[in-house]
């Protein structure tokens, strides 16, 4: 079973340092002398990270060991972005003159360095975001009792996931017209179909609804070469027990992208995978 006070620990934890990290990444963005559309987008694109960490910090029922784990590769991308902002900043402190100073500019090696760190944080805020929509607020129960919903508490939840990310947990859209089943506890009756489109109807998944998968799928991208803007899904898209998002490795090493590539790696199932995949192919029509 989950230890659920330890996960909860760990994600506070982690939040917290990616907070002191976006502090910390502001500061040494300041230092830095230039001017380009991908500078003066940090701040913006900071802004709406701690947003959504914000929400996980502050609700309870967010904090899955799924979402801890992507809260940790934000936090490994944040720091990515502070060491560059510090080489940077060092690099124009040396220069004894005015003139001599290089000012980071649109389009330039620095530019192009900083758009592919903001390009993978937002990838990493974005899976985060999708973590988030398919946590399973206020199920409780097992196979052998049958599974339930404190519909009360998904709903309140769901306000304020809407209210920062914009969509709906995939759960509250699922029961959006059930309210009139609820029990005098305030409680849903998951019927077989519900627990089907969750993947509880997997004994080994049903047993810890909110843990990570035990086992690992592994994928391996080794020495690539692509010369226009690549997109690369490693994972399940539309699956059941979209619980496996937690159980990937991707290994990407030795590869040669072009620009504007866009690469997600996970597994997305039920609701959430409609909206993933529209969004995918947007980006296809935007390369």
């Amino acid at each position: 079973m989950v230890d659920i006070i330890g996960t909860t620990a760990s994600i506070v934890g982690l939040v917290g340092a990616a907070f002191t990290l976006v502090q910390q990444i502001q500061n040494a963005r300041e230092k830095v002398k230039g001017e380009s559309k991908t500078l003066n987008s940090v701040s913006k694109q900071l802004e709406g990270l701690v947003g959504s960490l914000s929400l996980v910090k502050n609700e309870d029922s967010l904090q899955t060991p799924g979402v801890a784990q992507q809260v940790t590769a934000i936090v490994g991308v944040g720091e990515e972005l502070k060491s560059f902002f510090d080489r940077l900043a060092a690099k124009q402190k040396k220069k004894s003159l005015p003139q001599l100073i290089h000012v980071l500019k649109s389009g330039d090696k620095d530019d192009k360095e900083l758009q592919g760190i903001l390009d993978r944080l937002d990838r990493e805020r974005d899976e985060l975001t999708l973590r988030i929509l398919v946590t399973q607020v206020g199920l409780v129960g097992n196979l052998k009792d049958g599974f339930y919903v404190a519909f009360d508490v998904l709903l309140e939840t769901n306000e304020k996931v809407k209210e920062v990310l914009g969509k709906s947990l995939v759960l509250a859209e699922q029961l959006k017209d059930r309210s009139l089943q609820r029990t005098a506890d305030g409680m849903i009756l998951l019927d077989t179909s519900d627990a089907k489109r969750l993947g509880l109807d997997d004994p080994q998944a049903a047993t810890t609804p909110d843990s990570a998968a035990t086992d690992t799928d592994q994928t391996s991208i080794y020495d690539n070469i692509t010369l226009g803007q690549a997109r690369i899904m490693t994972g399940d898209v539309g699956m059941e027990n979209w619980r496996r998002v937690v159980g990937r490795k991707t290994t990407i090493a030795r590869n040669k992208f072009g620009n504007g590539t866009v690469m997600i790696t996970g597994d997305v199932g039920g609701e959430a995978a409609k909206s993933f995949y529209e969004n995918f192919l947007k980006l296809n029509n935007e390369g």
